[in-house]
């Protein structure tokens, strides 16, 4: 972000901060895309995600005079959308069994994307599985792409942790993903 921009944004947080609702519209409006798919890898195929940036935006809009600029504003925002997808997590009812995943075997394009999707349900099922605390680290760093130390930051968790984290994460499901295939081939 450019010196220009982060003013410009520095400007509407002030303003939003002061009451002013065109400053918050154009805040969220700027940052709702991202919000979503930070909501939506964290929680997975969820009907409840648009619940979840719901809550991002309220929370965002109660406490934007806590901003210090001690990071960049998406760094904080990254945090209180991950504080309400933890929470999220936590009072969420475990609704998909990994029992039901079962990948096609078919050839030709629709039963390829169908297989994608049975999988991905798959996936998010045995995130469930995981502590919050991994499933993020994992999700950051296997679906969005970042670094190590890019966690380590928006985590505020040393980078260690991070790194065992990720690691943990990748056994585990391993282990649960493994589970679930034998029980396939049983049926």
């Amino acid at each position: 972000m450019g010196q220009s921009e982060q003013s410009r944004e520095s400007r509407l947080i002030q303003a939003a901060v002061e009451g002013d609702t065109q400053a918050f519209r154009l805040l969220y409006e700027e940052h709702l895309e991202q919000v979503i798919l930070h909501v939506g890898r964290l929680l997975g195929p969820r009907a409840d995600v648009e619940d979840a940036v719901q809550e991002v935006f309220v929370r965002v809009h109660r406490s934007l005079d806590q901003y210090r600029g001690d990071s960049k504003f998406s760094t904080w925002l990254y945090r209180v959308t991950r504080n309400v997808a933890i929470d999220h997590l936590r009072r969420q009812k475990k609704t998909v069994s990994l029992d039901d995943w079962r990948p096609l075997r078919a050839t030709g394009e629709d039963w390829r994307r169908l297989e994608a999707r049975d999988q991905l349900r798959g996936l998010y099922a045995a995130l469930e599985r995981l502590p919050p605390e991994y499933r993020e680290a994992f999700v950051l760093y296997e679906v969005e792409g970042c670094k190590l130390r890019e966690i380590a930051e928006l985590t505020e968790s040393p980078l260690g942790t991070v790194a065992s984290r990720v690691r943990r994460a990748r056994e585990q499901l391993r282990e649960v993903l493994e589970s679930a295939v034998p029980q396939e081939a049983s049926r």
